[in-house]
């Protein structure tokens, strides 16, 4: 597993690193799985450029 990290812009007007996780073994389709978190462990949910938490409160747009 690798991961990479990139800076994104909350909806709230602060600055966040986004971590995203490479799992080398891929999913069950063959693909590459990837995650996405916060630093603090909080799971982000991926459509194009934006991220989001699991409620919603947080939507995140990479820089």
């Amino acid at each position: 597993m690798s991961f990479r990290q990139f800076p994104a812009t909350g909806n709230d007007g602060n600055s966040y690193i986004i971590l995203e996780f490479h799992d080398e073994q891929g999913g069950p389709d063959g693909k590459p799985a990837l995650r996405y978190e916060l630093s603090d462990g909080q799971r982000l949910v991926r459509k194009d450029n934006r991220f989001a938490v699991a409620d919603g409160t947080l939507v995140l747009t990479a820089d």
